[in-house]
């Protein structure tokens, strides 16, 4: 009896902790089956021989833990933490840390430190993506292939500006080498990027610029949520795709999201991409099914055509070029 009085204590002890610090556990986990087909390969090399697998590694959004917290400093002002770590390397893998980072925040706009979501992304092309990065109708994978941002980077201090008549700018800067924390990408002290939107009425438009390493890379988009559909056009060109000099590649695409019947919603993307060393087509249609806020049903079929990557995922990493894959699976997010 007194053993389980002192583990209750001990419990409530951290809740009125937690409580205090504002603090919030959250996350979610996708996992499903993939076939492929053509030149895919789902180990990533682009002659395999993997044309099937049991996948839990984040299909249709990375799969994290996050913990993060706000205190209130008085006078408009808050201090926060996000730490969201990446499982990936299957259903059971090692966590990879996409975010660990500090911030304040209050009138001036908001300050972070540590590893986090680059603003060429995160604060640009990100809001002209109907799937928010997943493989259903993604900007991600033009991003990936053009090497104009890993997402989530290392050794980075980031500023939003406050938003001023639907306008909001942000900028992120690279302090020391290191990587990116979805992919093998390297970034370089002193890379940076630049993006921003405006709202014009029923209309959404932005633009970014970012450099990684040697590459320098700027997006436009245009999107706008018509009542039958939600719809974006993106421009995003590069003149040194994955570091290589004189690699210039252009991609223009266009996705969108349907809702259909109750609770079920379409997805499509199409992306054309004309470079030195990348060419070809991304397509991809999508059912998204929800079973309640937290629980989501999905199928998918994307295909790639020429050299352009096929299946650009939780680690920032292509499946093989050109060919074609079907994904089924469920997501919760809690």
């Amino acid at each position: 009896m007194r053993k389980t009085q002192m583990a209750l204590a001990a419990v409530a002890l951290v809740a009125s902790t937690a409580a205090m610090a504002d603090v919030t556990v959250s996350g979610r986990f996708d996992a499903g089956v993939q076939s492929g087909t053509g030149t895919a390969d789902l180990n990533g090399a682009d002659a395999g021989t993997l044309k099937r697998q049991l996948s839990g590694a984040g299909l249709l959004a990375p799969n994290q833990l996050n913990f993060s917290g706000s205190e209130d400093l008085g006078n408009g002002m808050k201090a926060s933490f996000m730490v969201s770590t990446l499982l990936n390397g299957g259903l059971l893998g090692s966590p990879l840390f996409l975010q660990q980072n500090v911030g304040l925040s209050g009138d001036f706009g908001s300050l972070k430190i540590g590893t986090q979501v680059d603003s060429f992304w995160g604060a640009g092309l990100a809001n002209f993506d109907v799937t928010g990065g997943g493989n259903m109708g993604s900007a991600v994978t033009a991003v990936f292939m053009h090497g104009a941002s890993g997402v989530f980077h290392n050794n980075t201090i980031s500023y939003a500006a406050p938003s001023i008549g639907g306008v909001n700018l942000a900028g992120s800067y690279v302090v020391n080498d290191g990587s990116t924390a979805r992919s093998t990408a390297a970034i370089k002290q002193g890379d940076y990027s630049v993006a921003g939107t405006a709202d014009v009425g029923s209309v959404k438009l932005g633009g970014g610029y970012s450099v990684v390493n040697t590459n320098k890379s700027y997006f436009l988009g245009a999107g706008s949520d018509l009542g039958f559909a939600s719809v974006n056009i993106i421009y995003l060109t590069s003149d040194a795709v994955a570091g290589a000099a004189g690699a210039k590649a252009a991609t223009t695409g266009v996705n969108g999201k349907v809702p259909l019947v109750g609770s079920l919603a379409a997805t499509a993307g199409y992306y054309s991409t004309d470079g030195t060393t990348i060419n070809g087509t991304n397509t991809s249609v999508g059912l998204l099914y929800g079973l309640s806020k937290q629980t989501t049903v999905f199928g998918n079929y994307e295909r790639a055509t020429g050299n352009t990557k096929l299946g650009y995922g939780y680690s920032g990493t292509g499946q093989g070029t050109a060919g074609d894959i079907v994904t089924v699976g469920v997501a919760h997010s809690f």
